[in-house]
């Protein structure tokens, strides 16, 4: 079959399913999604919009099911842990 032609049948073809989560595992999901972010330079706005935006389906969902005072303490929360970290540090040098 060309590329370009769609196959219902195709065992390649990629398939996203729901997973319940317990609210531990939503948490360190959610400050994983953050750190990681935060990590690559994103500033707090921006990684706020990833858990705004409706196309990021499973950050999207931790928005919705928890509210977005959640979202910004958890990102208040593990920027000040990092930066708290990063102090830690250069004082220790």
């Amino acid at each position: 079959m060309p590329k370009d032609e769609f196959d219902h049948d195709d065992p390649m073809a990629l398939v996203g399913v729901e997973i319940p989560a317990s609210n531990a595992e939503v948490e360190a999901f959610t400050r994983a999604v953050i750190e990681e972010y935060a990590l690559l330079g994103y500033r707090r706005e921006m990684i706020l919009q990833l858990f705004r935006a409706p196309q990021f389906r499973a950050t999207h969902d931790v928005y919705r099911a928890r509210g977005e005072a959640y979202v910004e303490a958890t990102i208040d929360r593990v920027i000040a842990d990092w930066q708290a970290g990063c102090v830690e540090a250069a004082q220790r040098e």
